[in-house]
């Protein structure tokens, strides 16, 4: 690398540590915490693919920007966020690279590519992808596509055999990354279309890895069933296209930090367009770079429900390279178009910069929340051992960032749970889980007390505030739940004595077994069960599941041979709307052993509800 090479990245990175230097002193927050605790559940070689390959989190398979880099930083430096850090930003740092090198080459112009780098730093979706642990995925898709897009123009400048296989490497390599690494090929045809046409025949077999990783992907994981992630293959589609383009060459949602007047900024979003189309117009490597963004962003364009900031991260690199090409290009002509492509700059900077600033502050912020939380339930592990951890005050912000996610099995702490009714004070996503799975109920809380079962702390401070005294002194709510985790040993008394001990996040029942839980609060609502079945149990065809209400019996239900994870619903009888106090008993059809295990095997079960 050129001197100049060397300084161009030392002042591009300088620049974005900057930027971001908030994103680079953050902690975890939200989904970091379940990455990294797939590490707890790998005991051999089997688990390990398990855990890498395993479709998570809307069916994604993404082995070394999730799996391998939180299971890997975990096992080395625990909970040292420093370390992950330093991955991320020196990834970047080489994505600054490649933009500025691409983009000299791209356009021709030399300056360009540094430009388009400052752009791409500067701009709001970059907030979340350095700032947020878990958003490093955008930052790998990006480093693989650029690196084997750097590699195709080097073969085309060279012709080389060397820099076409080290393209097709960096391509394959890009699928561990992220899903959008699919859409290189149409990168690669769309450049040798318009700009190399005697290498264009010679990029077509990179669809063929496409096409197989579409098609495996789609035959291992299932559908998502979550409506956020619904596609629209609509008119909506369009829509969505603008208001990425619009939150891409201005401030995200069009809104700033400082207020600016909404028409004000909208202005300010159409003079940037307008621009970089009346450059682009006559130019076609210009058109590769509208095509760059239009690619990477098509396959989240039908997510209509579903509009993220960091979507935008790696599409935006095609508008950079635009920007940055009209900026240098009018610097080296000396004439008076020099001042009008430094206004639109300053412009598109004054947008994003505040709230790319104000984003990095926030996520920082919502970090340090997080690891004050997990850094005193470490402390209060090590005081009350064995205790089941219960958490008031915990608000919208705490709960999403830093309870979802289990954070508290890295301490580790066993159970924790909030304070009945704390779903009252948190805002609900459903989208994003189930916030009364974490609500300890009214009488588990009141019996636990009693026999010095868990401690309570309050989180509103920087600090852990043991309140357990205090609270115990509040008036008792003893209703009993509409929800039963029977996995939680908390629970044991509204369970009969047929069930065995818990067993991790389940407990085992024999062939029948019988609990006491709250009835409907009103008509129509149903019984779910959740739990799961091994392939033992199912060997001699599906299973039928028999359930009992005040010893009503209701109509059978029953799990078919793949159905390991299980939900079954249950119209309940009338009788038993309102009723404090119903027994549910379940039975099944026949129980197995295994060869580890000689009792009576009939169900593990996770959550009885009713809703």
């Amino acid at each position: 690398m050129k001197l100049r090479q060397k300084l161009v990245v030392l002042v591009l990175a300088l620049f974005c540590l900057a930027i971001h230097w908030r994103g680079f002193t953050a902690w975890f927050r939200a989904d970091d915490f379940a990455w990294m605790g797939l590490t707890l559940g790998v005991h051999n070689f089997a688990d390990l693919l398990k855990a890498l390959f395993s479709p998570l989190a809307e069916g994604t398979i993404r082995p070394l920007s999730e799996r391998a880099f939180f299971m890997a930083g975990y096992s080395l430096f625990g909970l040292n966020a420093l370390p992950f850090r330093i991955a991320i930003f020196a990834t970047q740092f080489a994505n600054l690279a490649l933009v500025a090198s691409v983009g000299d080459r791209l356009t021709g112009v030399r300056g360009a590519g540094f430009f388009a780098a400052i752009f791409w730093t500067a701009n709001n979706s970059a907030a979340t992808a350095l700032g947020w642990a878990s958003a490093y995925n955008q930052v790998l898709c990006a480093f693989f596509l650029l690196l084997a897009f750097h590699f195709l123009l080097r073969y085309i400048e060279t012709g080389e055999g060397r820099y076409n296989l080290y393209q097709w490497l960096a391509f394959v390599a890009g699928f561990g990354a992220m899903e959008l690494n699919i859409v290189y090929p149409a990168l690669a045809v769309l450049y040798t279309l318009l700009c190399a046409r005697r290498f264009f025949l010679r990029t077509l077999p990179l669809f063929a890895v496409s096409v197989a990783y579409f098609v495996v992907r789609h035959a291992v994981v299932k559908p998502d069933q979550n409506a956020a992630y619904a596609l629209h293959f609509t008119g909506s589609m369009l829509r969505t296209l603008g208001k990425y383009w619009a939150w891409t060459v201005g401030p995200l949602y069009f809104w700033t930090p400082v207020h600016a007047p909404n028409w004000l900024v909208m202005t300010g979003v159409a003079l940037v367009s307008l621009g970089l189309l009346a450059f682009a117009a006559r130019r076609r490597a210009a058109w590769f770079a509208l095509g760059w963004f239009v690619i990477a962003i098509a396959p989240v364009l039908p997510l209509r429900d579903h509009i993220t900031d960091y979507y935008a991260f790696v599409p935006a690199i095609g508008l950079c390279w635009l920007g940055g090409w009209a900026l240098a290009q009018t610097f080296r002509s000396g004439n008076r178009a020099m001042y009008g492509a430094l206004a639109l700059a300053a412009i598109y900077l004054l947008m994003v910069m505040p709230r790319t600033l104000a984003a990095s502050d926030w996520n920082y912020r919502i970090t340090m929340r997080a690891r004050d939380l997990v850094e005193g339930l470490a402390t209060v592990g090590q005081l009350h051992p064995g205790k089941t951890v219960l958490l008031d005050g915990v608000d919208t912000e705490l709960f999403w960032n830093a309870v979802l996610d289990h954070p508290h099995r890295l301490i580790p702490i066993d159970r924790l749970y909030l304070t009945p009714d704390s779903q009252r004070r948190i805002q609900a996503y459903p989208d994003l889980g189930d916030i009364n799975e974490f609500v300890l109920p009214p009488d588990l809380t009141s019996a636990a007390l009693d026999r010095d079962e868990l401690v309570v702390y309050d989180v509103r401070g920087p600090r852990l505030r043991n309140i357990t005294s205090a609270y115990a002194e509040r008036p008792r709510d003893l209703r009993l739940p509409a929800s039963v985790d029977v996995a939680n040993p908390l629970a044991a008394l509204l369970l009969g004595p047929e069930w065995y001990a818990p067993d991790g996040n389940h407990r085992w029942m024999p062939k029948r077994a019988t609990l006491r839980m709250a009835g409907p609060g009103a008509a129509g609502q149903k019984l779910y069960l959740r739990g799961s079945c091994p392939e033992e149990q199912l060997r001699n065809g599906p299973l039928a599941v028999t359930v009992e209400i005040d010893g009503v019996k209701l109509p059978g239900a029953e799990i078919r041979p793949g159905e390991n994870s299980f939900e079954l619903a249950y119209a309940l009888p009338a009788a038993a709307t309102g009723r404090g106090v119903i027994e549910v008993a379940v039975e099944v059809a026949r129980t197995f052993h295994t060869a580890a295990d000689r009792r009576d095997l009939g169900l593990a079960f996770g959550v009885f509800e009713i809703r």
